[in-house]
């Protein structure tokens, strides 16, 4: 048997249409899988792109709220950095008040020692001067109680001459 024979005798029996056509059929499944998993994976792809649409969206929201909170925290730092100063503004000047106030003070204590010194001597001259009248009241009584006896002594003499 020839080539063209077994050709001939193969074609008469159907059989290379059978093995084509067993053949399409395997292809034609083959392309409907393809087709399929190519339909899934572009399903697939499409949630895939949808989740990092949602992750990037996210990702915005995050990135904006700390960029809020950056901003908010460089106000806070700007916030503190001005109460820092003037509180340091503030101790100073209660530091130069504070000095200033000591100061005052000491001259006050000199002062009021010095016036209660001068509160000494006065009432050491007051109760000197008391003693003084006080001295100068029983002489002038024992003064005047001689004088009365001279009087008396004078006015019995001038009696007794006349």
């Amino acid at each position: 048997m020839t080539m063209e024979e077994i050709k001939s005798d193969l074609l008469d029996r159907g059989e290379i249409q059978r093995i084509w056509e067993s053949k399409m059929e395997v292809e034609k499944s083959r392309g409907l899988e393809v087709d399929s998993a190519y339909l899934a994976s572009i399903r697939d792809l499409e949630q895939e792109r949808i989740v990092q649409e949602n992750a990037r969206a996210e990702l915005l929201r995050q990135k904006a709220a700390l960029d809020c909170q950056k901003q908010l925290l460089s106000s806070l730092k700007e916030e503190v950095d001005e109460m820092s100063n003037k509180l340091a503004r503030e101790k100073f000047k209660h530091v130069d008040e504070q000095c200033d106030l000591s100061g005052t003070i000491h001259e006050l204590q000199v002062k009021h020692e010095a016036l209660l010194d001068k509160k000494s001597m006065l009432e050491a001259k007051i109760e000197a001067l008391r003693k003084l009248r006080s001295w100068v009241e029983d002489e002038a009584r024992r003064s005047q109680a001689r004088a009365k006896v001279l009087e008396e002594v004078e006015r019995r003499w001038k009696w007794e001459e006349q």
